[in-house]
C-alpha cells in the first residue's frame, strides 16, 4: 500500500512540475505531496544562486515553525543565509553531491552547535538531498526527523526521486527566466535603437549614432567591448575601404580593428566562439568573440564585432542579428535622407506618399460604434512616416489597429499598406486581437526581414453586447483610458510582446477590460511622436503631460480636441520641420 501511495505521489509531483514553468509557484505543493506519504512531517528547500556557495537561500519553509523566525524573509522568495553557519554534514552533502542522513544530531560531531535549533524546531535527525543539474549542486532539500520518525531505504529512494524532479522544475524556471530576460533586453535595445535612429534622422550625426549602437551591442550581449564598422563595397562585391567606425570604448578600438581583416576574409556572415587570436586591451586578453555582417546596399556593408569573457551562445547570435538588421536599416535611411537634401525634386514623391497614407487611414475607418465616437488626429512629419490607424466593423464588434512602422519614406509607406491589407483579411478569419497580431507577425515576417524593418502594434476589439475590450500589444505604448471621473486607468505595461517583424512565430497574449460606459469613458491610442516632441529646453513632452492634457479635454467634442491638440503642438514644440508623425486615435 505504501508503495502504491509513493507511486501516485510521484505521478502527481511529475504532473505539477511539467505543467508549471515557475518552481517558486509549485514548491509548496511538491513538498506537501511528498510529506503526505513519507514519515518526516517537516522539510525545507535552500538554493544557491548563480553558483555562489557563500549563501544558501531558504525559499521553502512553510512546514517549519522556529527556523523562519530566526531567518525571516529578507528577499523576494525567502531568506538569504550565510552558508558558513550550516553544520558540516550539510557542507559534506553539497561538496560531495550525495545524500547525507544524520539520525541523531545530539550524538554526531558534525552537527555540533545545532542542538538549540533542534530543540526549538522539534527534531532530532536531518536528511539532506542535494539538487544537481549538469553535475552542479544548485541547492538542497532538508527533511527533519523527530525521535519517532525514521527513513527506510524505500523512503530515501522516493525522496531522492522527488529531489530530482525539483531539480528539473528549478531548471525549467531558470530557462524561462532566461527567455524573459532575453526578450526584455531585446525590447530595451530596440527602443534605444529607435530613439537613436530618430536623432540620426534629425541631426544627421552618423558618428553619434554608431557610438550609441556600439554601446547597445555591448550592453545587450553582455560584452566587454564592441565595434560597429561600415565598409564601402567595390565593383567585385568585396569590401574596399572603411567608411565609418565606432567602438563602445576608445581604448579598445585599435585592438578590435586589428581583428577586422580576418573577419572580412571569413566567408561566413556570422560566427561566435573563440577568436582566431587574442584581443589585448589594457594588458588584459579576451578570447571570446561574436561577429555579424549585413549588406546595407550595393555600395556598403555593416560589420559588428563584440568580445568579452563570456561564452557566446545562440541567444547572443539571435540578438546581434536582430540589432544588425535594425542598424543597417537606419544607416540606409541616413544615406537616403542625405540624397533627399541633394535632390529636392523628391518632395513631389513625398507629397504623393503622404496623400496615400491619409487615404489608407480614411478609407472605411469607422466614425461611430455603439453610441461611441471614433476619430483620429494626425500631424504628419516633413518626411512620410509609418504611423497608421484603421478600424472595421465585424459582426457585433469593432476591431481596430494602431501601428508605428520604424523608418520613413517608401519603405514605411509600403509596410503600412501591407499591414492594412493583412489586417482587413485577418479580422474576418481569426477570433481575437492576440491571434491577429500573431498572424500579422507570421505572415509579414519575411517582408519585414527583407526590408530590415519592424513595427509596434496595438490591436483591440470591443463587443457591443458584452462591452468587453480585448487588447493585444506588440511592443507599443499602452492606450490611455479614463473612467467616468476622468481618472487615468493604468494598463499593465508588462502585458505586451515584442514588435512584429523581429522574431518569427512569436506568440502574443491579450488582456480583457470592462469597457462599459459606467467603467470607461474614453480611450486614446497614440504613437511616440506626441510624447517625444521637444521644447526649447530639449525636454520631451512625455507621457505624464499627455495624460494631463487628455484628462482636461476628454469631455470635449472631436473638433475641439483636434483644435486644442494642434495648438498644444505648436506651442510646445520648437521643431517646425518635424521628423516624426504625431498620431492619436480616440474611442469615446
Amino acid at each position: 500500500m505504501n508503495e502504491y501511495k509513493r507511486m501516485r505521489s510521484l505521478v502527481e509531483i511529475s504532473r505539477i512540475v511539467t505543467q508549471s514553468d515557475n518552481f517558486y509557484e509549485v514548491k509548496d505543493q511538491i513538498i506537501n505531496n511528498m510529506l503526505a506519504v513519507v514519515h518526516p512531517t517537516k522539510a525545507c528547500v535552500n538554493l544557491f544562486y548563480n553558483n555562489d556557495y557563500n549563501y544558501a537561500h531558504l525559499v521553502c519553509s512553510s512546514t517549519l515553525n522556529y527556523i523562519p523566525k530566526i531567518f525571516p524573509q529578507n528577499e523576494e522568495y525567502g531568506a538569504k543565509i550565510d552558508f558558513s553557519v550550516y553544520p558540516d554534514y550539510i557542507h559534506e552533502a553539497v561538496e560531495e553531491k550525495k545524500v547525507v542522513i544524520v539520525d541523531d544530531i545530539f550524538k554526531n560531531e558534525k552537527a555540533k552547535g545545532e542542538e538549540n535549533l533542534a530543540i526549538n524546531e522539534g527534531y532530532i535527525g536531518r536528511a539532506i538531498f542535494p539538487f544537481i543539474i549538469n553535475d552542479k549542486v544548485i541547492g538542497f532539500m532538508t527533511c527533519y526527523l523527530s525521535d519517532q520518525e525514521k527513513l527506510k531505504p524505500e523512503d530515501i529512494d522516493f525522496i531522492t526521486q522527488v529531489a530530482s524532479m525539483m531539480s528539473l522544475s528549478i531548471s525549467i524556471t531558470e530557462k524561462n527566466d532566461g527567455i524573459n530576460k532575453l526578450i526584455g533586453k531585446l525590447r530595451q535595445s530596440i527602443t534605444n535603437i529607435n530613439k537613436a535612429s530618430k536623432r540620426l534622422f534629425s541631426t544627421q550625426d552618423i558618428f553619434y549614432y554608431l557610438q550609441k549602437m556600439a554601446n547597445v551591442v555591448a550592453d545587450t550581449t553582455d560584452s566587454k567591448f564592441s565595434m560597429v564598422n561600415i565598409y564601402n563595397i567595390g565593383e567585385n562585391g568585396g569590401p574596399m575601404g572603411q567608411k565609418f567606425t565606432c567602438a563602445n570604448d576608445q581604448n579598445a578600438i585599435n585592438s578590435l580593428a586589428a581583428r577586422m581583416p580576418i573577419i572580412l576574409k571569413d566567408h561566413r556572415i556570422y560566427d561566435y566562439g573563440k577568436t582566431d587570436g587574442e584581443v589585448l586591451v589594457d594588458g588584459k586578453s579576451y578570447t571570446n568573440r561574436i561577429f555579424y555582417k549585413v549588406i546595407i546596399d550595393s555600395k556598403s556593408m555593416l560589420v559588428i564585432l563584440a568580445v568579452g569573457d563570456k561564452v557566446y551562445t545562440e541567444d547572443d547570435f539571435n540578438i546581434i542579428g536582430a540589432l544588425a538588421k535594425q542598424i543597417a536599416t537606419s544607416v540606409k535611411s541616413y544615406d537616403y535622407s542625405e540624397k533627399l537634401e541633394e535632390n529636392k525634386a523628391i518632395n513631389d514623391e513625398l507629397v504623393v506618399l503622404k496623400h496615400q497614407q491619409k487615404l489608407i487611414m480614411d478609407n472605411n475607418s469607422m466614425k461611430k460604434f455603439a453610441d461611441r465616437d471614433l476619430f483620429y488626429f494626425m500631424k504628419p512629419a516633413k518626411v512620410v512616416g509609418g504611423d497608421f490607424y484603421h478600424s472595421m466593423l465585424v459582426d457585433d464588434r469593432v476591431i481596430f489597429i494602431l501601428a508605428d512602422v520604424m523608418g520613413h519614406g517608401i519603405v514605411a509607406n509600403y509596410m503600412v499598406a501591407l499591414i492594412k491589407g493583412a489586417f482587413e483579411v485577418l479580422v474576418r478569419k481569426v477570433p481575437n486581437p492576440k491571434e491577429i497580431i500573431t498572424k500579422l507577425n507570421k505572415n509579414l515576417y519575411n517582408e519585414f526581414d527583407n526590408m530590415g524593418a519592424y513595427a509596434t502594434v496595438v490591436v483591440g476589439a470591443i463587443n457591443k453586447n458584452t462591452n468587453k475590450l480585448e487588447l493585444a500589444n506588440a511592443g507599443h505604448y499602452q492606450p490611455i483610458i479614463f473612467d467616468n471621473d476622468n481618472k487615468y486607468v493604468e494598463i499593465d505595461t508588462d502585458a505586451k510582446g515584442i514588435p512584429i517583424g523581429i522574431i518569427n512565430n512569436e506568440q502574443y497574449s491579450q488582456i480583457e477590460i470592462d469597457f462599459s460606459k459606467d467603467k470607461c469613458k474614453a480611450m486614446c491610442m497614440f504613437t511616440d511622436g506626441i510624447i517625444e516632441m521637444k521644447n526649447q529646453e530639449h525636454e520631451e513632452f512625455g507621457h505624464e503631460r499627455l495624460v494631463e492634457f487628455l484628462s482636461d479635454n476628454i469631455d470635449s467634442d472631436e473638433k475641439t480636441i483636434k483644435k486644442r491638440l494642434d495648438k498644444l503642438i505648436k506651442h510646445f514644440s520648437v521643431d517646425d520641420d518635424k521628423k516624426d508623425d504625431i498620431l492619436l486615435a480616440f474611442i469615446k
